[in-house]
């Protein structure tokens, strides 16, 4: 690979930050365990907390889901505040306006992620939140971030602050195990489908697998078929073994992917999707595309009756994602990021890097 078709500064000043992010110490929130593994894969050392969820309950590491990183540890929250009064980070990762809370007063740059759309999430809060009285009254804790990234244009663009960056997931090819297709049965992997149905089309999905041998690994109580994958292991296996995966994804609630379909196309698996106008998928090459369902049970019964046909899609479909979702490309942006939430910090009025109340008003800190 060649750095400067990668980076979006100089060649040197790639190096430079190649040795200065085996060095960051940068906290974060364990909402999401690939996506945070997959963070990893930039380097530095990562302290994740586990948040507290109400009632005392605590989101744990779901070891199912990712074993954690070397270059990972789990940090109690109480441990990380007291890190962050001792200035122990370089910078902060968050995930939601909870994680904003925690960490604002602090004087450390922060960087903003934001996984869903915002009209998704008020939908399924059955819209009891006015989107402008909800931004107004976060606007405050977005303002404190050095850098909000977004996992999609279609993400960047639905919360509308007009600023920010875009990085998609980088697949690393070297995480997958190789197709087989030998178990004559269709994948699907989600959590919470049925819950968020708008998003994830659980209702669409069940009538798609309808009479078909279907398995749907996530945590899913209402599906009663349902079970987690006991391993990251488990889950690669089933995305090598399984004939076909199938996506659902929904328009305008979602992008037209999401991790887990990416990581089946990685695998080789052919995919199935529900047609959608942000899919990777170019119909009949390297997957297969539709809005009508019966049309895509008949993909399925292709697939399900030929092999290979199965392998020479999902092949396709591989070279497609792992050029679209370059791990060398995720790890230089996400150097970009760094980069620029660091500069920004600098940047602050002197006033504005001590400690801050939650609503970025600054105090001593003495």
């Amino acid at each position: 690979m060649i750095l400067s078709d990668y980076w979006p500064f100089s060649a040197n000043k790639c190096v430079k930050w190649l040795v200065l992010m085996k060095k960051m110490k940068i906290l974060t929130f364990n909402w999401h365990e690939p996506f945070l593994c997959m963070l990893a894969k930039t380097g530095g050392s990562f302290d994740v907390v586990e948040p507290q969820l109400g009632r005392g309950d605590v989101r744990k590491w779901d070891l199912r889901a990712r074993a954690l990183s070397q270059n990972m540890r789990i940090t109690p929250l109480e441990k990380s505040r007291q890190k962050l009064e001792d200035g122990c980070y370089d910078l902060v990762l968050c995930h939601n306006f909870k994680d904003m809370k925690e960490v604002t007063p602090f004087p450390v740059p922060i960087i903003l992620v934001f996984h869903n759309k915002l009209s998704t999430e008020l939908a399924l809060g059955d819209n009891s939140v006015e989107r402008e009285k909800y931004l107004a009254d976060v606007a405050p804790l977005a303002n404190r971030a050095e850098t909000m990234v977004f996992v999609s244009q279609s993400k960047q663009d639905d919360w509308g602050f007009g600023e920010g960056l875009v990085i998609v997931p980088g697949i690393d090819p070297k995480d997958f195990m190789g197709y087989r297709g030998d178990i004559k049965k269709i994948l699907r992997v989600g959590n919470r489908m049925k819950e968020r149905d708008i998003m994830m089309g659980h209702t669409l999905q069940e009538k798609i697998c309808d009479s078909f041998d279907s398995a749907l690994l996530g945590i899913n109580p209402s599906s009663g078929a349902s079970r987690p994958a006991e391993s990251w292991e488990e889950l690669k296996s089933s995305f090598a073994g399984h004939r076909l995966y199938l996506n659902c994804t929904l328009h305008p609630f979602e992008d037209g992917y999401n991790l887990a379909m990416l990581e089946a196309m990685a695998t080789g698996s052919p995919v199935v999707s529900w047609d959608h106008p942000d899919s990777p998928i170019t119909n009949e090459l390297d997957g297969f595309l539709s809005s009508d369902i019966g049309q895509i049970r008949r993909y399925i019964t292709r697939l399900l009756g030929d092999i290979n046909l199965a392998r020479e899609t999902g092949a396709r479909g591989r070279e497609t994602i792992l050029e679209m979702f370059d791990i060398g490309r995720f790890k230089a942006s996400w150097a970009n990021a760094f980069d620029a939430a660091v500069k920004r910090f600098e940047n602050r009025p002197i006033h504005n890097k001590k400690r801050l109340n939650p609503y970025g008003t600054a105090y001593d800190t003495v």
